[in-house]
């Protein structure tokens, strides 16, 4: 309908309201205090390493947080369907890391790699 309205081929009424999106003012993670000393020695005395999944987990917090604080562009929430996991080393977390499902078209991914929207859309139904 907005389309139509800003081509001029129809005219809306005046909006009553506008809604609030949530997700607008979503709060940052809130910071989680872990132990700042490097881990110096030898790559053997570091206790093994444990992936652990913690999507909708108690320490799916801890993930979220560490993202903001340590990564480069911060915590933003994935889209769509995504898996986040921590890795220890005994009790210590050491990496964190969040997978999202993949995006059906992003048009600089599509041009790059050729594929045209005819084609894309005849796949993705």
């Amino acid at each position: 309908m907005l389309a139509l309205e800003r081509a001029g081929y129809i005219e809306l009424p005046a909006k009553k309201r506008n809604p609030l999106n949530p997700l607008v003012y979503r709060e940052k993670p809130a910071l989680v205090a872990i132990d700042p000393d490097p881990i110096e020695g030898r790559l053997c005395s570091i206790p093994p390493l444990e992936i652990r999944q913690v999507r909708r987990s108690a320490l799916e917090k801890l993930c979220d947080s560490l993202i903001e604080q340590y990564h480069y562009l911060g915590y933003c929430h994935p889209v769509g369907e995504h898996l986040k996991y921590l890795v220890f080393a005994g009790r210590r977390p050491m990496a964190c890391m969040i997978y999202s499902s993949a995006p059906r078209h992003i048009g600089c991914r599509d041009r790059f790699i050729g594929w045209p929207v005819k084609i894309r859309r005849q796949i993705c139904i």
